[in-house]
């Protein structure tokens, strides 16, 4: 899908007023009663608005895009609360009270997990802290004082609409607008719950236990089913996605499963050739360094990389050899390496390679 913010045609930093501005004109174009035929364009505008004019959605959709807003469940289910009222608000003058009393879902939530390489590899079991609103455990999530309960609307009567005539871009008609006063609900709340002010939620921190799979890879994004944010009026809980991050690691350089990695060896070891010992990310292994080895040549460690995810397989491990060349021979050293160039046909005041060492040295 495309940017939000395109979707609107609205800047990143629009304000809140100028991207419901751009919505409703963008809604009463595209919305089917006006003729529109564009359906998927309709579902997009709704989409887009639902995030952006909600705060903290808006928030973890600059911070992380779609995947910090996670799935939309149910189609339209993800912006419900925000795009449909507003809908209803455009041609209709608001929902209905049975509107505002049906059970809403809570919230998505993104969590980002910092994970190490060999984590990674392992897989953890790892009990994260998610702020999130809960419902408040004095009154129940009703917001109001335990022992008592609301009062009906004087101004509807209960009813949470009033009737209205306006005029809009398609003429002017009646019709049944939600009551200014409760918004709706056809009550009114006059004895606000005193630990969450009326709220009916609360802000806490619930511990969650996020089990990461071996081979998971930087950016890869964990559903938890019922994780989310409570819903209100009995509706379920959201959802949470743990998004994965790996830190940087200080020895390896991944590539989907295959690692990467350099080690130093003295030219007699790249000349002669031997067994050396490297990291992997289970600790050393032996690896053979061929006589003859180049500097800048990469040998490989079948099965010493990164598993594949729910499987068995590995990746492999390349490791980069750097030559060292000596920069403090002795007058001894000295004399064994010109007798070498002398056996090799090399001049060492020369630019062979004996030359180089022996100037550098």
């Amino acid at each position: 899908m495309a940017d939000y913010y395109e979707i609107l045609g609205v800047s990143r930093d629009a304000t809140e007023a100028e991207i419901k501005k751009s919505y409703r004109a963008l809604a009463r174009k595209y919305h089917p009663d006006a003729g529109a035929t564009d359906s998927e364009r309709f579902k997009e505008i709704g989409l887009a608005y639902s995030v952006l004019s909600d705060p903290e959605q808006r928030s973890r959709y600059d911070m992380f895009g779609e995947s910090g807003i996670g799935a939309q469940p149910g189609g339209f289910g993800g912006f419900e609360r925000g795009a449909f009222a507003d809908i209803f608000d455009v041609f209709f003058g608001g929902p209905s009270r049975e509107e505002y009393r049906r059970p809403r879902r809570g919230r998505d939530l993104a969590y980002e997990l910092k994970i190490t390489l060999k984590q990674a590899a392992e897989g953890i079991t790892e009990e994260i802290e998610v702020p999130l609103e809960a419902p408040c455990p004095d009154c129940g999530g009703t917001g109001i004082e335990r022992g008592l309960s609301a009062d009906i609307c004087p101004e509807c009567g209960g009813k949470g609409t009033k009737m209205s005539s306006r005029t809009t871009v398609f003429g002017s008609f009646s019709s049944t607008t939600t009551c200014p006063r409760c918004q709706g609900s056809g009550e009114i709340n006059t004895h606000p719950c005193p630990t969450c002010h009326g709220r009916g939620m609360r802000r806490e921190v619930e511990k969650v236990e996020v089990k990461v799979p071996a081979g998971v890879d930087d950016g890869d994004r964990m559903r938890l089913a019922g994780k989310g944010e409570a819903g209100t009026r009995d509706g379920k809980r959201g959802d949470l996605y743990v998004i994965v991050s790996i830190k940087p690691d200080a020895v390896f350089t991944r590539k989907r499963t295959d690692l990467y990695e350099m080690v130093s060896i003295d030219m007699v070891q790249a000349a002669l050739g031997m067994g050396i010992m490297v990291p992997t990310l289970d600790g050393e292994a032996n690896l053979e360094i061929p006589s003859g080895t180049q500097p800048g040549a990469v040998l490989r460690l079948r099965h010493k990389g990164m598993p594949k995810l729910h499987s068995r397989v590995k990746g492999d491990l390349y490791v980069q050899v750097e030559v060292n060349v000596p920069t403090d021979l002795s007058g001894e050293e000295k004399k064994l390496l010109q007798e070498f160039a002398r056996l090799r046909g090399e001049k060492a005041s020369n630019g062979g390679v004996i030359g180089r060492i022996l100037h550098k040295a």
